[in-house]
């Protein structure tokens, strides 16, 4: 505020005599308090008997939640965290609950109701069996014990909670006291399977289990997660699917080593191999892109003998064994039928052969360059071609599949 005060008049102006009245008032207001404060403050330094009461803290509130959107609400939704609690193991429940702080606490709510609801082992009520507990666990841990086909009715320990999915072959679930032990890292080779023409022309996403669309890129979740990983991820099996894998490798390098070892022509005469059908068929079997009916022929007395021995195996009292063995009743399919037919040979030997038709698939082609330097699966190994993997019948990407996409196997 400015003032304005004329120097030449005698009088002072009304406002300046205002100012120093009120001035004055406020200095004897001033005064007369002093006394009484003086009095207050000599009462307040006296000590008092009454008891201290000590004021509890206020406790720190939660930081609110920085990042909140539709997705971190659901969590907070109990019939949408029960369906995705039933798909996930207590390791994923544990990270999603450590992506933010909405999630967390839209969990914390549902905690007891949601560490019993999560994925749960399918031999989880299956008792443990005493008798072959070490037999198992050395078999199951023991790489080279995989080749044996023996299936075994109980368990050899309780399963686990925190690391459970499914079967990369059969979709099982399984914990991770039910799966295989991991190969070595150097018989990851030996998974590869050649494929047939047809299959390597065909879209990616056309050769996964469940069939996509042909247009839909390697980049997609829904491919990514149907192609082979076992050598990213490393190898999940259960134990029923894990005990072939080594015998299926080894009798996959036999056929090779026998076609490298024999070729088209013998003592200047062809000998038929590799033409039409006589090949060795697709890594997808029957189900490759240019597989055929064909008309196969077994001889039903070596496969009646093989399933009766695949069964003796199952029995483990050596009393019911040789029941099997010597009182087998004999089944009415053994009989002939429309399958079975029934051949006389030499000296009249009456035996059955088993003929359906069966679906085979096409002949996967040949390089010289493998033959002379005894090079099995090649190009399969380095991953220049795309190739099918022996164990978790999956994919696996080649190197024009990776170029196309502009991705490395690391990143997908």
């Amino acid at each position: 505020m400015v003032v304005f005060v004329d120097l030449d008049e005698d009088m002072e102006p009304l406002h300046v005599l205002e100012a120093r009245r009120l001035a004055a008032a406020a200095a004897v207001a001033t005064d007369a308090l002093e006394p009484s404060s003086r009095e207050l403050n000599h009462e307040l330094e006296k000590p008092t008997s009454a008891p201290v009461v000590s004021v509890a803290p206020v406790p720190a509130l939660e930081p609110t939640p920085t990042f909140q959107s539709a997705a971190t609400e659901a969590f907070g939704c109990y019939p949408i965290v029960m369906s995705i609690a039933e798909h996930i193991d207590l390791n994923t429940l544990d990270s999603l609950a450590r992506t933010s702080r909405q999630v967390r606490r839209g969990l914390l709510q549902y905690r007891s109701i949601l560490l019993s609801s999560t994925l749960h082992c399918s031999n989880e009520d299956a008792p443990v069996d005493p008798e072959s507990t070490f037999r198992f666990r050395a078999r199951a841990g023991n790489w080279y014990y995989m080749e044996d086909g023996r299936n075994y009715n109980g368990k050899s320990g309780s399963c686990a909670r925190d690391l459970v999915t499914e079967c990369r072959r059969c979709r099982t679930v399984v914990c991770r006291n039910c799966a295989i032990k991991p190969p070595a890292h150097n018989a990851l080779r030996e998974r590869h399977r050649r494929l047939c023409n047809p299959c390597t022309k065909a879209p990616i996403a056309s050769l996964v289990n469940d069939a996509l669309e042909p247009e839909t890129s390697l980049l997609h979740d829904a491919v990514r997660r149907e192609i082979c990983r076992c050598d990213i991820d490393g190898v999940w099996l259960c134990q029923p699917c894990g005990r072939s894998m080594r015998g299926a490798d080894h009798d996959y390098q036999r056929i090779w080593k026998w076609r490298a070892h024999y070729g088209e022509v013998l003592g200047g005469l062809g000998t038929g191999i590799g033409e039409g059908d006589r090949g060795v068929i697709c890594g997808r079997e029957s189900a490759c892109a240019g597989a055929k009916e064909r008309e196969n022929e077994t001889d039903c007395d070596a496969e009646d003998a093989a399933v009766s021995g695949a069964n003796l195996w199952t029995a483990t009292d050596q009393v019911h064994l040789d029941t099997v063995r010597y009182e087998r009743t004999p089944s009415p399919q053994l009989g002939p039928g429309y399958e079975r037919h029934e051949i006389e040979g030499i000296g009249g030997c009456v035996k059955t052969k088993l003929i359906r038709m069966v679906r085979v698939g096409a002949c996967v082609p040949e390089w010289d360059d493998e033959k002379s330097h005894h090079n099995i699966l090649g190009r399969e190994v380095k991953g220049t071609r795309r190739s099918w993997c022996g164990w978790c019948y999956r994919v696996i990407p080649g190197e024009t599949d990776l170029e196309t996409a502009g991705v490395k196997m690391r990143q997908l």
